[in-house]
């Protein structure tokens, strides 16, 4: 009898090591079939783009629209990186050609500006691209409004706590798989985990789908193949600005002090760059003079004007000697630029018509200070 009763204990115990053994299998398979399904060309047609998990939805149509350019035209040969103001103002196909005319050297260019990104998350981005695509020319779009006091400690989490851009930038490690290492990995590797990132961000909305999609759609039209902002939206910046724009941009420079964390990662941007064989040109952004006016409705110049082009020209001569560390030019924006009226998107930025003639004087001009490119490196896109 106490035999039998051990015989029957036996069996249990091995029918428990199945139930987990058949569970484990039938994982694998439902992983396998969402992926093969996430894959397919019809469920790929009703998603907006691939999402990584930054729910910062420029950001990643950005990257989505990289992929696109890599399979058409190979890596690009130029990276330009920065804020809006980046992505807005250097139009890759004139700085390009002008490049061309004046230098004698074809490259083909890509503008990863991003909106919202900071010279911190600039220089995360530019880590993983400069890695990846081995371009031959890095160009970072700068202003002194990258080194404000209110810039200091804005972080965005969206940037600091992404799990794709830590396994993008970060060595594989025990305490990294802890982190958040392995969804990185899936992000970067499955359709069907980035489906999840994608239905995550409805989260804030009742998972409403519809409010993810409508996000993503604001975009359509706006960026172009080769990442530049087309939008020809105007604005006559002859105009009063609200008082609402005055008194944030007053508080983005508190004390006028210069951001000593972003200079910082500016250069880490630049050594990074030149470390991985790729020449470096540093440009300041346009902006047009009224914004140093800061005038509101009622017309009245604001007392602050004179700071604020002391703090101009503190933080040019700190990128001046950050470019002379580094043995790169830092080019000035030229007040003769001939920027039509309708070419303002805003008071910092341009839109894609007052572009054209920028980006045509800067491709010049870095045509002229630039000496010869690095030759092209047999690397193959995502390496």
């Amino acid at each position: 009898m106490a035999e039998l009763e051990q015989q029957v204990s036996l069996k249990i115990h091995r029918g428990g090591a199945s139930i987990f053994a058949y569970a484990a299998i039938l994982f694998a398979l439902a992983c396998v079939l969402a992926e093969i399904v996430a894959r397919a060309s019809f469920v790929q047609a009703q998603i907006p783009y691939q999402a990584y998990g930054t729910n910062h939805t420029q950001l990643e149509l950005q990257i989505n629209y990289l992929d696109a350019f890599v399979r058409e035209n190979g890596a690009p040969d130029c990276f330009i990186f920065g804020s809006s103001q980046a992505f807005r103002e250097m139009d890759p196909q004139i700085f390009a050609q002008s490049f061309a005319t004046t230098n004698g050297e074809k490259v083909t260019c890509y503008n990863f500006g991003v909106t919202g990104s900071q010279v911190w998350s600039t220089s995360v981005l530019n880590k993983i691209l400069v890695e990846r695509y081995h371009p031959r020319l890095v160009v970072i779009g700068t202003s002194y409004l990258d080194y404000t006091e209110g810039r200091e400690f804005q972080i965005d989490e969206r940037f600091k706590e992404n799990d794709w851009l830590q396994y993008q930038t970060t060595p594989f490690s025990l305490q990294g798989l802890y982190d958040g290492w392995f969804n990185g990995w899936l992000t970067d590797h499955s359709y069907a985990w980035r489906g999840l990132n994608l239905l995550s961000y409805s989260a804030p909305f009742e998972m409403r789908m519809a409010e993810v999609l409508r996000e993503a759609h604001k975009w359509d039209g706006e960026i172009g193949k080769n990442g530049f902002a087309l939008s020809d939206k105007f604005i006559n910046p002859n105009l009063p600005v609200e008082e609402g724009f005055v008194k944030n941009l007053i508080l983005e420079f508190g004390d006028f002090g210069v951001s000593d964390r972003n200079l910082a990662a500016l250069e880490e941007t630049i050594a990074f760059s030149q470390q991985a064989g790729a020449q470096v040109l540093l440009a300041e952004m346009a902006y047009h003079p009224a914004l140093l006016e800061l005038r509101g409705p009622r017309s009245v110049e604001r007392a602050a004007k004179d700071e604020i082009k002391a703090f101009i020209n503190k933080v040019n001569a700190k990128l001046d000697g950050i470019a002379a560390t580094h043995g790169i030019a830092f080019l000035h924006v030229n007040p003769d630029v001939d920027i039509p009226e309708d070419g303002w998107y805003d008071l910092y930025h341009l839109n894609s018509v007052g572009a054209g003639p920028f980006s045509a004087w800067l491709g010049e001009e870095a045509g002229r200070v630039l000496g010869p490119l690095p030759p092209v490196r047999d690397a193959s896109a995502g390496e």
